[in-house]
């Protein structure tokens, strides 16, 4: 850990250096109460500054404030969204209290790259949830906070496991092998959120997990590539921006602490016979296997299962000076899942100050935050669990080979899965520390400019270890030559940035204004990955007090280097407030691309019409308080790609690869392929959109339309025999096209003393379409491997059908409404397959008289076609309610888990051991396997309720100036036709996910 530690003190002496600032002492303490005019409740959050300056405050839960104003200020500037701005003269009075009245929207502003601008001058797409709207709960991953809160942003939990992996898409997904996930600027440093070891097994869990989600301000989503395009190579599937909370000049110091227990469940179980079924089953169709049953009753379901708890505990420290603003906080949070041998624990801290020098010349801001993290990894057991005889026992004490568990011992043969949880040890620990500083200087010889430095680094160094004992049953028949394995992962990551730019602020006229850009930016990126694998150790944990030699042992280190060097500018252009003009261009090369395509362009332009300010609209005025039509269009790019993928090179082998020569063994390097002509993707985009508020702000909402088209796709492709150094290789070789509508609406439904409701929605629709794959036969490329059989594909790439679709046989279906089976059986219906012959159960599409893969169709799409999400915060006097619905439609799902485990055949697969089944065998009866049938497509639409939080603020109570008590219910319900554990399945595949649970939160907020 010598590396962190390093960086942690060289950037705490500069954070300490830097806060030695200008104290002064003439200054004195102003206090009030901020309130609305109509309703006389207090505004929560209501800015206070001191006009001229930075100084300035916010007011508390009861709306009251206490701010230091330094010797000469003449006027406070008080203003909260959807109010009108008030200026209030400093008199000898230390009691300032303020009505505000609601009015014209507040000149928010929201941040965007490289920058900030008035919400209602920006041209692009900018969505921007604040703290305040954040989603509540046990919540590990930051991107959780805004599930279900942004019109066009999908994101999918693929399992329960804490902390575990999610799905991101911004207006669809326009890659195939490259990363679809958005490009994460945190405090002005792009993160690379890659695997963390591609080619090993240390992957780990959420890249956000480092992130403690109480100390985030707010998250801007950049959704068109007129915002994104200024991110060039890496804004293909939008940006978003992180921005993390910071103390304010002149604000009291204040202490807070959050904290919550929690616990969850199981929310379903799955669909395999019990002990008592499956019985009947054997007995049945395979009555030679009876003397194989056991005479126990059990569940492995349950038995893998737990109940899980959790802690986490948030303290923060908020406050600032004249010209000084910090905050610091530290956290600590605990999960277990609900598999048992399933856990996460982080302990995080940041450090913020920001600092005004040089009577306000120069600003410095100073961002550290960082994380440990400790996680186990369940072993795998879920698919063992679905297939293990349930008549079998957990223990046998009479198999010493396996440690007196009930285990096979055959080749192929299900483990049982609690010998997996209680031997087999996966442990993680990693540090992630992000950091940077920027300084902005106004250049006083030229009015309005100002030059920007932003330095930062992300670092993120950890490892990953599996130890799996001698007496646990691997896959393998015993004895195991590969059992009692150490495997150990080592990784340091660290990425180095620096930026420097210009910013030229000006109004030519009273009529004109214009805001440029013009910078240059220097990322470097460097992983090393020293690993090595052990067998043949003993029982002992990692094998410390063995005795017995490792038989086999391998190591490997990879180094994998990247840069990224751009240029990039931007042109805001203003006339009257009227007409809005946007142009950016940046210019990117990547060393993940050779010299010839090293380099590329990525331009966007943008226009906007505020149509109220216009003599004609007088008239609208009435009726809209805000209507903003938006036209934007650009190119964004995406280098989300291997290291090398356009140059030679080699990898080694391990012990299972060498060459004997004599009566040694070599290892050996193979030559990996390439394709020298390697580019990067392109993504255009055209967008247009119309901004619309009624009632004074009250009602407010935006529709877009956007066309979004990748060209140079990167896919792996099947290349001829001796033509490379492989049999696939990356290239690229197509084109994607996603188009769609979006709608938000939000609405302050009531606002009494006593009573406000504010509600959002948005809905989104978006279809995906392969448009060209060069150099690839109409059919199309199989993609979509699933369980069960070798090379099974039930996805397909074609052109003119969604990515990914699902490619299937048409299933006949009887009378009785069921697909006919597959024997030599009558089936209930009156009908006969004939055994053997495809025809007899599936239908004959192009009508040649045999059924083959010809006859395959393809058919409906994972990725959903609409997207919905529904907020509501509501609030009575002290007491709140808030919750959050989120919906998927039009998205289907292969259940693999119906089709792998859903035939008599699986009783009598292996003559050492019977296998459990699907409870869907007992409706279809099929003997076979019919991976290739659309029965198992399944329609996954679904409405979930993702969160509901009831909670009570008592204000000004003894020591405390707020109290809060809150409870939170996640993953309340799910409403679908899905006949799976979960509708919500990555990549449109269920097979054997990490279950969800249903979890219930208590929790206390504290202010002093």
């Amino acid at each position: 850990m010598k590396l962190e530690v390093n960086f942690t003190l060289r950037w705490l002496a500069v954070l300490a250096i830097l806060t030695m600032g200008q104290w002064v002492m003439a200054q004195r303490t102003i206090t009030g109460t901020v309130t609305d005019a109509q309703t006389k409740e207090p505004l929560i959050g209501a800015n206070i500054l001191v006009l001229g300056s930075s100084t300035g405050t916010i007011t508390e839960f009861d709306g009251t404030y206490s701010l230091s104003v330094p010797a000469g200020a003449t006027t406070l500037e008080f203003s909260y969204t959807g109010y009108t701005t008030q200026q209030v003269a400093v008199t000898a009075s230390s009691v300032i209290d303020v009505a505000l009245s609601a009015g014209q929207i507040l000149d928010e502003v929201v941040v965007i790259g490289y920058g900030s601008v008035r919400k209602e001058d920006a041209t692009g797409v900018v969505a921007a949830i604040s703290s305040k709207d954040f989603n509540r709960g046990a919540i590990v991953s930051a991107d959780q906070l805004i599930a279900g809160k942004v019109a066009g942003v999908q994101i999918a939990t693929n399992s329960g496991e804490p902390g575990g992996q999610a799905t991101i898409r911004v207006r669809g997904g326009t890659s195939v092998n490259a990363g679809n996930e958005p490009l994460y600027v945190i405090d002005g440093v792009p993160i690379d959120n890659t695997p963390i070891n591609p080619g090993g097994f240390s992957n780990g869990r959420n890249p956000l997990n480092f992130l403690n989600p109480n100390d985030i301000e707010t998250f801007t989503v950049l959704k068109d590539a007129s915002a994104t395009a200024i991110y060039g190579s890496r804004g293909a599937n939008g940006v978003i921006l992180i921005t993390t909370k910071k103390g304010k000049a002149g604000s009291a110091g204040r202490i807070t602490y959050d904290g919550y227990v929690n616990t969850a469940s199981i929310s379903g179980q799955p669909d395999i016979l019990d002990a008592q079924a499956f019985r009947n089953v054997v007995t049945f169709k395979a009555p030679n296997r009876i003397e194989q049953l056991g005479s126990s009753e059990t569940n492995w379901y349950d038995e893998m299962l737990q109940t899980s708890t959790g802690q986490s505990h948030n303290l923060s420290l908020t406050g600032g000076a004249e010209n000084i603003g910090y905050r610091a906080s530290v956290g600590y949070q605990n999960l277990t899942g609900i598999l048992r041998a399933s856990e996460t624990e982080r302990t995080n801290f940041a450090l913020n100050i920001n600092n005004n020098l040089l009577d306000g010349k120069l600003q410095i801001n100073a961002n550290l935050k960082g994380a440990f993290t400790k996680d186990q990894f369940d072993p795998g057991v879920v698919s063992s669990a679905w297939t293990f005889d349930p008549t079998q026992a957990v223990y046998d004490p009479s198999n010493t080979i396996y440690a007196g568990y009930n285990e096979y011992g055959v080749t192929l043969a299900p483990r049982n899965p609690v010998s997996a949880i209680e031997q087999v040890q996966d442990f993680g620990r990693s540090f992630r520390s992000l950091g940077n500083i920027e300084l902005t200087y106004n250049l006083d010889f030229i009015p309005g400019l100002s030059a920007k430095v932003n330095a930062g680094y992300d670092v993120n160094n950890g490892k990953r270890e599996r130890f799996q004992p001698t007496t646990y049953a691997r896959a393998s028949a015993a004895p195991d030559p590969l059992a009692g394995e150490l495997r150990n992962e080592n990784y340091t990551r660290l990425s180095g940035l620096l930026e420097t730019y210009l910013n030229y602020k000006r109004e030519i006229s009273s009529s004109q204004r214009i805001d440029l850009v013009a910078g240059y930016s220097y990322q470097d990126f460097k992983g090393e990955f020293p690993s090595f694998r052990a067998f043949g150790l003993s029982t002992d944990i990692f094998g410390l007090n063995s005795t017995v030699p490792a038989t086999q042992f391998v190591s490997n280190t990879s180094i994998l280097n990247n840069r990224l060097i751009s240029f990039f500018g931007r042109a805001n252009y203003s006339i009257s407030d009227k007409y809005l003009f946007t142009a950016t261009i940046r210019r990117d090369g990547s060393t993940r691309f050779g010299g010839d395509n090293r380099w590329g362009w990525f331009p966007s332009a943008a226009f906007a019409w505020r149509i109220l300010e216009e003599d004609f609209a007088s008239g609208l005025s009435n009726i809209f308080s805000d209507l903003k039509l938006r036209l934007g269009w650009g190119i964004t790019g995406n280098e989300s790609i291997p290291n090398f993928g356009y140059l030679p090179t080699y990898s080694l082998g391990d012990f299972r690869t060498r060459y004997q020569f004599g009566d040694a063994f070599v290892t050996t390097a193979r030559p990996n392929g390439y394709d020298a002509n390697l580019k990067w993707e392109e993504t255009s985009s055209f967008n247009v959109g119309l901004d619309f508020g009624f009632g004074n702000g009250k009602f407010s909402g935006a529709i877009e339309y956007y066309l979004k088209q990748t060209n140079d796709l990167l896919f792996t492709v099947n290349v001829p025999a001796g033509t490379n150094l492989t049999d696939r290789v990356l290239t690229n070789i197509g084109e994607v096209r996603n188009q769609g509508v979006e709608l938000t609406l939000n609405a302050v439904v009531l606002n009494t003393r006593d009573i406000s409701w504010n509600v959002g929605f948005n809905a989104a629709l978006n279809n995906n379409e392969v448009v060209a794959i060069d150099g690839i036969s109409d059919q199309g490329v199989l993609v979509g491997g699933i369980s069960g059989g070798v090379g099974n594909n039930v996805q397909i790439l074609q052109v003119g059908s969604p990515v990914n679709s699902f490619f299937l046989f048409q299933h006949k279906i009887g009378t009785d409404g069921l697909p006919l089976r597959d024997d030599v059986d009558h089936n209930d219906n009156g009908t006969t397959a004939v055994n053997g012959d495809l025809s007899d159960i599936y239908e004959d599409l192009n009508g040649d008289g045999i059924v083959n893969d010809l006859d395959k169709r393809v058919v409906n799409q994972p990725a959903p076609v609409a997207i919905l999400g529904l907020t509501s915060n509501f609030n009575y006097k002290n007491l709140d309610l808030s919750f959050t619905f989120r919906g998927s439609l039009g998205n289907y799902v292969y259940n693999n888990n119906a089709s792998n485990y859903g035939y008599y055949d699986r009783l009598t697969l292996n003559p050492n051991y019977v296998n459990n089944l699907h409870t869907s065998v007992l409706e279809t009866k099929f003997q076979r396997p019919q991976y290739f049938s659309d029965y198992y497509l399944e329609d996954a639409s679904f409405v979930r309720l993702d969160n509901i939080t009831l909670g009570y603020t008592l204000n000004g109570k003894a020591v405390f100036n707020t109290i809060r008590l809150y409870a939170t219910a996640q993953n309340v319900f799910v409403l679908s036709k899905y006949k799976g554990l979960d509708p919500e399945v990555g990549g449109g595949i269920d097979n054997n996910p990490y279950p969800r649970a249903r979890g219930f939160i208590f929790g206390l907020s504290l202010g002093l």
